[in-house]
Formats: structure tokens, C-alpha cells, sequence
């Protein structure tokens, strides 16, 4: 790899290990505190802002070109806020926090995505996105080891100490990345409120009825990201011991680490509808693996093909997307991988939440198998637009 994509992995490696860090100590912190339901809200509260503002933060790199330095600023501030947790820890008070913070975090996608792709061919896409998404994967893998190996030494809410510094990190990091030739897109600032919630980039996706993926993304991200939002809550809920749940759902991110890169290059040679059909499809059976499992070994397993459908679909999905993009709309097109990640955090946990209060943790695990494959259903009519040069 060149300088650009090192640099970029490891900025992208340090970012989200603030998030996976959060994300588990959060649930440990309020566990028998409060609610499953109130647990679920906490990642709801994050992931509303990155839903609303992802694509806006996309808006404003084009029409700057400013992408990096947007990138650097975003994670300084994420790093502040970040270290803030520790000393407003009441549950009121961390929603507020979360939500915050996922202001400025959704910015890094697509700055740091349209960065890394600006100056790129097509038939590149698929490994320069694969860089960036082992990164990703090598992060949250990392952070459930780091959270785990760090329960035994120091109070949950403590860890946040860890992942604000992991913030810190990223954005110098981010500093050391090359400069490059600014493309701007010549539109008003003023109608940056035009790109709120991917809404009117959405309509833009008529090439191969990338629309339809759009959809298939959101479906999939309530199914799976719902399922995020409390299975920590449901392993030590069946017996799984807290101390070991960080490295049980790194199987998960092994996975990734060996097959998103991969997979994505081979995306750059046999197209990406192929693989990221396959992927929604296999996404769907995640629920069921997890209803089943009980044991610390089903659980690894079931995270390990987690692992497998993740990789599968976002080697496809994530150079689709980039294919579909303009040059002078890369960072808001790309923005809709994490709008719909965000929509399926916001409106995922809050379906689960629901289910499992009024129902059980298996009617809620059978609802998002059903959504899972209806996601991959719709994926089947969108059309390959890939053309190497």
C-alpha cells in the first residue's frame, strides 16, 4: 500500500475504536441500571444525528473540497466530547453526550472515503474502499479486545479515557495525509439543508436503480444494527459472562479483516452486484444463528458469520455507490453507507427495544430474519453499473 492508504488505515483503525469501545462499555456501564429498552436508546441517540447530518457533512466536503481538513476537525471534537463521559455519567446525561458526539463523528465517512477515492479509477475502487473497511473491521476487533482485557483493571465508565485518546490519535494521524488537488462542486452553501437525510440524493440514484439498494441498506441495517443494540444485554442474559463478551464478538471482525479486502478487489473484477446480493441474503440468517446459540462456541460462530455477510455485501455495496458517484459528489454519495447505517441505529434498536419488552428475544430475532431477507429480495433489482476503463 502507498503512504495515503497506510496513514488513511490507521486513522480509520484509531476513529473506531472509539465507537466500538463506547458502544460495549455503555451497555456494561447501565446494565440492572436501567431498561433494555433505555439501553437500546443510547446507541438510538448517537445515530440520529449521523442519520440526519452524515450526508450534509458529504455536501459541504464537495462543494469545499475540504475533506481532510473536516476530517481532522470532526475527530478533535469527538476526542472532547468523548472525554466528557467521565465526568457526566448520568444516564440523561450521556444521551445528550452521545448525541453530540455523533454530530461530528459522521463527518470521517465521507470525507476520509471521498479523500481516499478522489484520484482513483474504477476498477480501484474496490480496493481502496477495502482498505478502508479492513480498517474499520481491525478497529472494532482491537476495541472488543482492549474492552475486554481492560475489565479486569478498571472500572467500565473508565474506559471512555481509552477512547477518547483513540480520537486524539486519529485526528493527528489525519494531519499526516498527502495533499491533493481540491474539486469543488459549484452550489450555494445555502442549500446544504437540501441534503438533510440523504433525502434529495436519493432521488439523484436512478442509474441501475441504485435506489433500490439504498432501501436494501436501511432494511438490513434495522434487522442486523437492532440486533447490536442489546446483544451484549442478551449474552449475559443466557449466562455469557460479562469479562468475555469483547472477545466472543471479535470473531466477528476476524472475519471481516480476512475477507472484506479480498472481496473487495474481486469486486473490481467480476462487478459488485454479485457479491452484494449474496451478502443481504446472508445477512438475513444472522437473527436465526444467534436465537440458536447459547454456548460461549455458538456465540463465536455466529458472530464469525456475521463476519462472512458483512463482508460480502459491503465489498459490493460500497464500490457501487462510489461507481454511481460524480466527481463533484463523491464524499454525499458515499455519505449513504452510514445514512443508512444510521437510520437502521436509530430506528433498529427502537423495534427491538419494543419486541423484547412486549414479546421474548426470539419473536424479536424471527421479525428481523423476515426483514433481513426482504432487503435482500429488493437488492436483486438493482443493476450492475460497473465498467472497468
Amino acid at each position: 500500500m502507498d503512504r495515503e492508504l497506510v496513514v488513511g488505515f490507521a486513522a480509520t483503525l484509531t476513529m473506531i475504536l472509539n465507537v466500538g469501545i463506547i458502544m460495549i462499555a455503555m451497555q456494561i456501564v447501565f446494565y440492572d441500571v436501567v431498561s433494555d429498552f433505555e439501553i437500546a436508546l443510547i446507541a438510538t441517540a448517537y445515530w440520529i444525528p449521523a442519520f440526519l447530518l452524515t450526508s450534509v457533512w458529504g455536501y459541504l466536503a464537495d462543494i469545499t473540497g475540504e475533506r481532510k481538513t473536516i476530517a481532522i476537525i470532526s475527530q478533535f471534537i469527538v476526542a472532547i466530547l468523548t472525554f466528557l463521559h467521565v465526568v457526566f455519567n448520568l444516564y440523561s446525561q450521556i444521551l445528550l453526550l452521545r448525541f453530540l458526539t455523533g454530530i461530528f463523528s459522521s463527518a470521517y465517512l465521507p470525507c476520509v472515503q471521498g479523500y481516499l477515492t478522489l484520484d482513483k479509477r474504477p476498477e480501484e475502487f474496490g480496493h481502496v474502499l477495502g482498505v478502508y473497511n479492513t480498517a474499520i473491521a481491525s478497529g472494532f476487533f482491537v476495541s472488543g479486545v482492549l474492552t475486554s482485557f481492560s475489565m479486569h483493571f478498571v472500572d467500565p465508565l473508565e474506559l471512555v479515557i481509552l477512547a477518547g485518546t483513540a480520537s486524539l490519535i486519529s485526528g493527528f494521524l489525519l494531519i499526516l495525509l498527502p495533499s491533493k488537488p481540491k474539486i469543488r462542486r459549484k452550489e450555494p452553501l445555502g442549500r446544504i439543508l437540501s441534503s438533510l437525510a440523504s433525502v434529495r440524493l436519493v432521488g439523484e440514484l436512478r442509474e441501475g436503480r441504485a435506489y433500490l439498494l439504498v432501501f436494501s441498506l436501511a432494511l438490513r441495517h434495522i434487522a442486523v444494527m437492532g440486533l447490536f443494540s442489546v446483544i451484549y444485554v442478551y449474552m449475559q442474559s443466557v449466562g455469557i459472562g460479562r469479562e468475555i463478551v469483547g472477545y466472543i464478538s471479535s470473531a466477528n471482525n476476524i472475519v471481516q479483516i480476512l475477507l472484506i479486502h479480498p472481496l473487495s478487489a474481486l469486486s473490481d473484477r467480476i462487478g459488485r452486484k454479485k457479491l452484494f446480493v449474496l451478502g443481504f441474503l446472508l445477512s438475513s440468517f444472522i437473527p436465526i444463528n444467534f436465537m440458536f446459540s447459547r454456548s460461549p462456541l455458538e456465540f463465536i460462530l455466529a458472530f464469525a458469520f456475521i463476519g462472512l455477510s458483512y463482508a460480502t455485501m459491503i465489498a459490493g455495496v460500497n464500490p457501487y455507490l462510489r461507481d454511481a458517484a460524480p466527481e463533484t459528489k463523491v464524499s454525499e454519495f458515499l455519505s449513504l453507507t452510514n445514512t443508512t447505517r444510521a437510520f437502521g441505529m436509530i430506528f433498529g434498536p427502537i423495534l427491538v427495544g419494543i419486541l423484547v419488552t412486549q414479546q421474548s428475544y426470539s419473536f424479536a430475532f424471527i421479525i428481523l430474519f423476515l426483514l433481513g431477507l426482504i432487503s435482500a429480495f429488493i437488492s436483486f433489482f438493482a443493476e450492475e453499473i460497473y465498467q472497468r476503463k
